[in-house]
């Protein structure tokens, strides 16, 4: 069996955070992308935030949507330029975090608990059902849609600093 026949969808979305240190206000996007055409977008902000937060609020969006993915056998790729929140998942950080009673390696409490609890939660309720992975990109390196996320994230930072 082919990967065409295995998976009858493939979606990518491509997720991005960003924040201003000065401000501390935050913006975050995520575009799905399916056959080279962007078939739904989604963005927001928050204040007295963290770049790392914002990241991973557009990660907890994304798996939000892969939830409400009715078709099973669907390939969904999670493609971000942050390292933190992909290496969390491709190297399983949150398993450590959570037989470590949400510590750190260092034994710090790990930080964004409330958001990291329920994306974990969602990537384990829906992995099996579909094949989701995770992507790390280069920001900022003119990957189309990677750029694209960017500029939303920005503009709803911006929202907010008025």
């Amino acid at each position: 069996m082919d990967n065409a026949q295995r998976f009858m969808r493939h979606l990518d979305i491509y997720t991005d955070g960003a924040c201003s240190s000065k401000t501390e206000m935050g913006g975050w996007a995520l575009v799905v992308v399916e056959n080279d055409n962007i078939i739904y977008t989604q963005s927001g902000y928050e204040p007295y935030s963290t770049n790392n937060r914002m990241e991973l609020t557009a990660i907890l969006n994304a798996l939000r949507i892969a939830n409400e993915v009715e078709s099973s056998r669907t390939e969904i790729s999670i493609i971000t330029d942050s390292a933190y929140c992909c290496n969390a998942f491709l190297q399983k950080w949150y398993v450590n975090w959570m037989n470590n009673g949400w510590k750190t390696a260092d034994k710090k409490d790990v930080k964004n608990q409330d958001l990291w609890g329920e994306a974990i939660s969602l990537y384990i309720k829906n992995k099996d059902k579909h094949t989701i992975t995770f992507e790390k990109v280069k920001g900022h390196a003119g990957q189309q849609y990677n750029e694209y996320v960017d500029k939303l994230a920005v503009k709803k930072r911006k929202e907010l600093e008025g």
